[in-house]
């Protein structure tokens, strides 16, 4: 399987030498992509050290979803039959990329397939993600060891499918991405993994997780209010796209019943301003002429039914720390876990 190493790189000048020397170690033979998002810091520069490195400067920040279309095009123009997509704040392990090649090769129906994503103190980052039914999107056993999040995650306990994949380090078959397309840049970042997954599953291809196979992220937790504002827009953003207007016009009242908890928890963590921004996006003709066009895709590629999708949705959230836990745990999750049970069966479609 001819396989390419796509990294986009912003601003990670302290990352992103570590990350090619573990690929130039672990798949000496695979061509590399960087993709550099106009940074500032020299990232650019560190990447033009590697000779096998092919180096794709931006000259505006594309954000992570344009920025790996980028890379992706150049990939799958020079033959790629799979892409390996990893953050520039990763490292692979020994041996990571041909157990995913061979998971592919042995698994044809499967557009893509996920390492376990694993922290540096050897707690996991993700493996595998989770999705709630209203958008928004969870890293799978974020926190927990590889054992714990094996038993806990229903994906891995039962030898099912992962509702999504972790953009932070996925082996894509191209096939795939030639049927379904690539990520869908109005999104910039955040949630586009989420939104690709879910694509590749409406074409009817399947999603896996290796969990044998590590990749380690050097992952720094940290909420800003740019951040929040783009993944409370684009869970709706994905919402609106991926699932039918009965499915959305269903679980409205939820919405409407959801929001004023949302809004009390934007305003717990001080970004009640980024909560409203998120609003304003979708009272704008142009933001809902992408929404359609993105439908329309969706609609030509559809194969497999909501119900199917909505399956593998959640009804908690899991994962929620800091002044908002406290209000997840006690009102948001219960509340939800009721509704999530009186309306799922209601999506027969």
């Amino acid at each position: 399987m001819q396989t390419a190493i796509v990294i986009v790189s912003f601003n990670g000048r302290k990352w992103l030498g570590q990350c090619l020397k573990s690929c130039q170690t672990c798949a000496p033979d695979v061509p590399i992509y960087v993709v550099d998002n106009a940074s500032t810091d020299g990232s650019a520069e560190i990447a033009a050290t590697f000779p096998e490195v092919t180096l794709l400067r931006q000259e505006l920040n594309r954000g992570f979803a344009g920025g790996n279309n980028a890379g992706l095009r150049a990939a799958l123009n020079d033959g790629a039959e799979a892409v390996m997509l990893l953050n520039q704040d990763a490292v692979l392990s020994e041996g990571c990329l041909p157990a995913l090649e061979k998971y592919l090769a042995e698994h044809p129906q499967v557009a893509g397939v996920q390492p376990a994503i694993m922290l540096p103190d050897g707690r996991v980052n993700s493996l595998g993600n989770s999705f709630h039914f209203l958008g928004f999107g969870e890293s799978g056993g974020s926190g927990l060891s590889l054992a714990e999040a094996q038993a806990k995650l229903p994906w891995l306990k039962h030898n099912t499918e992962p509702p999504y994949l972790s953009g932070a380090a996925v082996l894509l078959r191209a096939e795939a991405l030639k049927q379904a397309g690539l990520f869908y840049e109005e999104l910039f970042m955040y949630h586009e993994d989420l939104e690709l997954s879910l694509r590749l599953r409406v074409a009817g291809w399947q999603l896996a997780v290796a969990p044998q196979v590590k990749v380690i992220h050097f992952y720094e937790p940290a909420r800003s209010r740019k951040q929040y504002y783009y993944m409370e827009r684009n869970r709706l953003i994905v919402w609106y796209e991926v699932f039918s207007w009965r499915t959305v016009c269903l679980l409205l009242p939820i919405y409407l019943i959801a929001e004023p908890i949302l809004l009390l928890m934007s305003v717990a963590q001080g970004w009640l301003g980024e909560k409203l921004h998120s609003y304003g996006y979708f009272f704008r003709a142009g933001s809902w002429l992408h929404i359609m066009v993105a439908r329309r895709r969706i609609k030509r590629l559809r194969c497999v039914s909501d119900k199917h999708l909505m399956a593998l949705a959640a009804a908690r959230i899991s994962y929620q720390t800091g002044p908002t836990a406290f209000i997840t745990r006690w009102f948001w999750n219960p509340l939800s876990s009721l509704a999530w049970a009186v309306f799922k069966p209601l999506i027969r479609w």
